[in-house]
């Protein structure tokens, strides 16, 4: 809040980063940024705790857990802003609890079937075009398959 005399005169929103860059923050606001720490920890996993889809809330990250892939759509090329050609392909994960898309990018596309059992490592819950999917990161995001479908096996999803 921006005030001229004691009178409001503007509100604006100032990142974290953007206050600890400050070199004497008055004591007043150090609880502040104490409790949004505490609530940006709160989004996070632990190292090793596995999370279940249906628990999954947008925002949240860091996230591992083991699933099926009950959906594989069919791949389609996209370019991105700087022009860049890519594949993408979403899958929808299920662990019994839920169900949640996933984009599969480029390479990794033929390395995932239906009916695969798949592990996830450090994903992100986001929303994309008004939908919440998970995201993987490219340095840190992890995608393996444990076990892959057996042929003739057929997948059937709630």
């Amino acid at each position: 809040m921006f005030s001229v005399k004691g009178e409001p005169l503007a509100q604006a929103n100032i990142q974290n980063y953007s206050i600890k860059k400050l070199k004497r923050l008055p004591d007043e606001y150090s609880n502040f940024l104490e409790v949004d720490e505490k609530r940006r920890d709160s989004r996070k996993m632990s190292a090793g705790s596995k999370s279940e889809i249906g628990n999954m809330r947008f925002g949240q990250d860091g996230l591992s857990f083991k699933a099926h892939v009950v959906r594989k759509s069919e791949v389609r090329a996209v370019t991105t802003r700087d022009g860049t050609p890519l594949l993408v392909c979403s899958v929808t994960l299920s662990d019994g609890t839920g169900q949640i898309p996933l984009a599969v990018w480029n390479s990794q596309i033929s390395t995932i079937s239906e009916g695969d059992l798949v592990e996830v490592q450090n994903a992100r819950v986001r929303s994309f075009r008004g939908e919440i999917q998970l995201s993987l990161s490219r340095k840190t995001g992890i995608l393996t398959v444990l076990e892959p479908a057996s042929r003739g096996r057929s997948v059937t999803s709630s």
